[in-house]
C-alpha cells in the first residue's frame, strides 16, 4: 500500500472519528460538515472528497459503529457461553448501543420508517457477520433448523429487536429493560420452530 493510500485511511479514519463524537452529541441534523472541517482543521471538500456528502459520512459512521458492536459482541462469548446467553448479550450490547447512541440516530430513525432496513441494506457485508452469528445460536438452540431457516430467522430477529427500539424512541422508556422480555420471547419462538 502506497505511503498516499496510507495518509488518507488514516484521515478518514480521524474524522470518522470526530464526526462520530459530533453525530453523537448534537445529533445529524445538528451536526454541521463546515463545523467537522474547523474542528479537524481540514477543509470541507476534503471531507467531501472522502465521504462525498453529509449523508455519506453518517453512513460511514453507522458502518463503523456495526464493525464495533461485533468486535465487542465477539469479545462477551466463550466457550461455555449458552446459545440463550449469546442471543442475551446481542440484545444487551444492541440496546446499549442505540441507548447510548440515541442522539446520532433519533433523528434518521424517527423521521424514516424504513431507517432500520436501510441502514442494513447499504451496509450489507457487516451485518452478514451478525446475521451468521445469530443463526448460529439458533441452530445450536434448535437443532431442527437448517442453515437457510435460521438466517431467515436471524433476519426476523432483527426487525423484532428493531420494533422495541422504534417504541423506545416514541415513549422513552428504559430500553435495556426489555432485554429479558425480547430474549425469552425469541427463544420461546426458535425453540418451538420445527
Amino acid at each position: 500500500m502506497s505511503i498516499k493510500k496510507k495518509i488518507e485511511e488514516l484521515k478518514e479514519e480521524l474524522l470518522l472519528e470526530e464526526a462520530s463524537r459530533m453525530f453523537e452529541e448534537s445529533g445529524y441534523g445538528q451536526m454541521r460538515v463546515v463545523d467537522l472541517a474547523k474542528t479537524a482543521k481540514v477543509s470541507v471538500g476534503t471531507i467531501y472528497s472522502l465521504f462525498q456528502s453529509k449523508e455519506g459520512l453518517y453512513l460511514a459512521y453507522i458502518e463503523h459503529q456495526i464493525n464495533n458492536f461485533f468486535t465487542e459482541l465477539q469479545q462477551r462469548v466463550s466457550i461455555d457461553t449458552t446459545p440463550k446467553q449469546k442471543m442475551h448479550n446481542y440484545i444487551e450490547l444492541k440496546f446499549s448501543y442505540y441507548t447510548h447512541k440515541r442522539k446520532a440516530i433519533e433523528q434518521s430513525a424517527t423521521n424514516n420508517p424504513l431507517f432500520f432496513n436501510t441502514t442494513y441494506s447499504e451496509h450489507s457485508k457487516p451485518f452478514q457477520k451478525i446475521y451468521y452469528y445469530l443463526s448460529e445460536c439458533f441452530m445450536e438452540l434448535n437443532p431442527k433448523l437448517d442453515s437457510e431457516s435460521a438466517i431467515t430467522m436471524a433476519f426476523a430477529f432483527n426487525g423484532f429487536s428493531d420494533g422495541y427500539i422504534s417504541q423506545w424512541l416514541e415513549s422513552g422508556n428504559n430500553l435495556l429493560d426489555k432485554v429479558d422480555e425480547v430474549t425469552a420471547l425469541f427463544t420461546g419462538m426458535i425453540e418451538g420452530c420445527k
